[in-house]
């Protein structure tokens, strides 16, 4: 199969193209190349560069059966200013237009197209529990990734099938929020974030890789899926999870007020409010997670 791949340098497009590297033609589109090439080589990968005429892009393009979209800056990387709000929203919807403007005009019609979202789609509630037939919520992520989705309703014209992936907090000892959060533990600083009750709908990066390689293959999926862990955890028993992972203590709090003027509204929605998200239709189709616990999902990325 040849699938085009945005976004493939990030967290999950990295771990995404290792397994498919070597079993499939991939497209690699990204706006640094020489970095791209540091990190992917071998046969049957090439390299889009965004700044490359379209002719030549729907060159590289021609004959591609599906894409997986996951590009966009990082939510977590940088305090929220005016221009990096601007910057998280536009890079998302600027990358789906972009993809389909190139695609429309090269006059491709792809099997399936995966395109990334959030669970914070939802907003946040402490109480509710959200599948995948939930409304959207309210809150800066709420708004992105609703507007992010919205973008990506015209793939559905150059798709035989569109599936729309909304992950939560992907757990992984190579990146992303894992990392930040054990870097306490380890100085024996760690413990729960303002009350702790909050939840986190989390996914271990080998999950989230499979269910995407599941839903990629899978003819009888399309829509909305939640990619998240079955059993969501409140975050002080993430905590004592990432605590016991390390053999260390989880019981030095971090206070909500220290967080709000560090962060500012970044620490609300990021880190002070939760969101209980569960894969209903992941389990109704058969997939099966290798980490269904957090403790396991730990143990594993950080021992």
């Amino acid at each position: 199969m040849k699938i085009i791949i945005a976004g493939a340098t990030g967290l999950i497009g990295e771990a995404l193209v290792k397994r498919l590297a070597g079993k499939h033609e991939l497209v690699i589109f990204t706006r640094d190349v020489p970095a791209a090439r540091k990190k992917f080589y071998g046969a049957g990968i090439h390299f889009a560069d965004w700044h490359q005429p379209p002719s030549h892009l729907a060159a590289l393009i021609d004959g591609s059966q599906a894409m997986i979209n996951l590009a966009g800056t990082g939510i977590g990387d940088s305090r929220w200013t005016v221009s990096r709000k601007e910057s998280i929203l536009g890079s998302r919807v600027q990358t789906v237009e972009a993809l389909y403007k190139l695609l429309k005009a090269a006059e491709i019609k792809l099997d399936v197209i995966i395109q990334a979202s959030a669970i914070g789609y939802y907003g946040f509630d402490n109480e509710k529990t959200f599948t995948e037939h939930a409304n959207g919520g309210d809150g800066f992520l709420a708004e992105v990734s609703q507007k992010w989705e919205n973008s990506a309703t015209h793939l559905e014209e150059i798709s035989e099938r569109l599936v729309i992936i909304r992950s939560g907090v992907v757990m992984s000892r190579d990146g992303g929020a894992l990392p930040k959060m054990a870097l306490p533990f380890k100085f024996f600083a760690g413990g729960k974030v303002g009350s702790g009750k909050q939840w986190v709908s989390w996914i271990d990066i080998e999950d989230e890789v499979e269910a995407i390689l599941f839903l990629l293959n899978s003819n009888a999926s399309s829509g909305i899926y939640n990619l998240t862990a079955p059993n969501p955890v409140q975050q002080k028993d993430l905590a004592k999870a990432i605590g016991r992972a390390l053999k260390r203590p989880s019981w030095i709090p971090v206070p909500a007020f220290a967080l709000k003027l560090l962060l500012g509204k970044m620490a609300e929605e990021l880190l002070l409010q939760g969101t209980k998200a569960i894969p209903q239709r992941l389990l109704e189709e058969g997939f099966k997670f290798h980490f269904e616990h957090i403790q396991d999902s730990m143990n594993e990325n950080l021992r």
